[in-house]
């Protein structure tokens, strides 16, 4: 594994601004972003791996194309194993230090990198929905994802060697949820309450 240093916040911190919640919290932007301002440090990816004291921040990004979410496959050629051959609902990935001067623009330049990177996709809107975190499994644990929704036009993914992908109804989403990643299950909920489709 590459060691870079990456954007995390101590465990206790996160817990001690928003309680010790499960699943997902939603929270205000402009909130998120004081608590990465304050708590935000960068650590070497190797350590934060595998420490449960602190938690990488991963923005996590659903992107809607009408009335259809696209759902990614991850294969084989991914270096974190644990999560092979599982669908996510979700884009997004570690904010690096030369992302920016300070963790709080490492993580908003770090989420536009993230989507740049790994879709082509013509955005409208995109916005902040609050947190995941899950107690679920030792990936999990490590990291803290912020849940965004981006809306507008969908044209490809960029690392075609590392997902499959396809569009998929919102109608039918629910129908995914038994071989979703933990992540994309709460985020699917979370979306399926949002959606004018579900009764």
């Amino acid at each position: 594994m590459k060691d870079e240093k990456i954007l995390v916040v101590k465990t206790e911190d996160v817990f001690r601004e928003f309680g010790k919640f499960e699943g997902f919290l939603k929270v205000d932007l402009e909130e998120f972003l004081r608590f990465v301002k304050h708590f935000g440090f960068f650590r070497n990816r190797s350590e934060a791996e595998y420490d449960e004291t602190t938690k990488q921040i991963i923005p996590y990004v659903v992107i809607l194309d009408g009335d259809r979410v696209l759902l990614t496959k991850r294969t084989t050629r991914q270096t974190e194993r644990r999560l092979h051959n599982l669908y996510s609902l979700g884009i997004g990935g570690h904010i690096r230090k030369e992302d920016g001067e300070n963790p709080e623009e490492a993580f908003l330049k770090g989420l536009e990198r993230e989507i740049n990177e790994e879709v082509d996709v013509r955005l409208k809107t995109l916005v902040f929905l609050g947190l995941i975190n899950s107690s679920a499994s030792e990936v999990s644990r490590v990291h803290l994802g912020a849940l965004f929704i981006g809306e507008g036009r969908f044209l490809t993914i960029r690392e075609k060697d590392l997902f499959e992908w396809e569009l998929v109804k919102l109608s039918d989403l629910e129908k995914y949820l038994g071989v979703m990643e933990g992540w994309s299950k709460i985020a699917a909920r979370v979306l399926l309450n949002l959606s004018p489709t579900q009764k």
